[in-house]
């Protein structure tokens, strides 16, 4: 057991070539396969909407409350916001213990997947101020925050990466590194998305509307120079259903 140079050596020249030879030319994707239909570090290029949901301050409420209620909680608001992901047939890849990384808009035009991300927001925002919160507080646990990063691109890559069983779906490219910045960026109960949502959102009547200019991220580098951008405004985003359907935004 332990170091052995020689097997690391030749299982990083192996997964090389294979690499090389699944990678050579990756199709575009109209429907995301299965983690099981992919072959291993192959991909597929995809328009994609990519969310990032996370609990804010997640280190300090575990400190602060039992592990029962931190479990309690966990149980209770990770599968709901998983469980929206599917209410807007959007694909779940990942659990980060605290939050969820979920794409949307799959065969989609960009218009579509703009509001199909900013209404996946509005009702996490929903559940979480109409159900979940109360739901928390009738049981004694402390309440949770979370917040939200976003982006819309076209050049999403879908692999499978990893070896044997240790393996899963990824999203690859500038568009999931975004979301991720964005999440980050974004404080208790806030919401940020890229220019590109921005721009394909329905500002007169849809979700849109609730979007607000927060200025350029100037902390990250969003494109290279041959890409012909390099800076972006982001977008803080406001919107929720209401208590009732019937009375539809606010």
């Amino acid at each position: 057991m332990g170091l052995n140079k020689e097997e690391i050596e030749e299982r990083t020249d192996d997964q090389a070539e294979l690499v090389q030879e699944r990678l050579e030319h990756i199709p575009n994707g109209r429907t995301m396969p299965d983690r099981e239909d992919m072959l291993m570090a192959s991909a597929k290029k995809f328009k994609l909407g990519i969310v990032f949901v996370d609990i804010n301050d997640f280190t300090a409420y575990s400190g602060d409350n039992s592990e029962r209620d931190v479990l309690f909680m966990l149980n209770l608001l990770i599968p709901e916001i998983m469980e929206i992901v599917r209410d807007y047939d959007g694909y779940f890849e990942k659990n980060t213990g605290d939050g969820i990384l979920a794409y949307f808009g799959v065969g989609d035009d960009y218009d579509t997947i703009a509001e199909t991300v900013l209404e996946y927001f509005a009702t996490v925002k929903y559940s979480l101020a109409n159900h979940i919160v109360p739901t928390l507080e009738d049981n004694d646990v402390e309440p949770v925050t979370i917040s939200g990063g976003a982006s819309m691109g076209k050049n999403v890559h879908i692999s499978r990466i990893g070896k044997h069983s240790l393996n899963r779906r990824t999203a690859v490219g500038t568009t999931a590194n975004i979301a991720s910045k964005l999440e980050n960026r974004a404080s208790t109960n806030q919401y940020f998305v890229n220019e590109g949502i921005y721009q394909h959102s329905d500002k007169e009547d849809g979700w849109g509307q609730y979007l607000t200019d927060k200025g350029a991220f100037e902390s990250y580098r969003w494109g290279s120079d041959s890409s012909g951008w390099t800076q972006q405004h982001y977008y803080h985003f406001s919107g929720i259903w209401s208590s009732t359907e019937t009375d539809n935004l606010r």
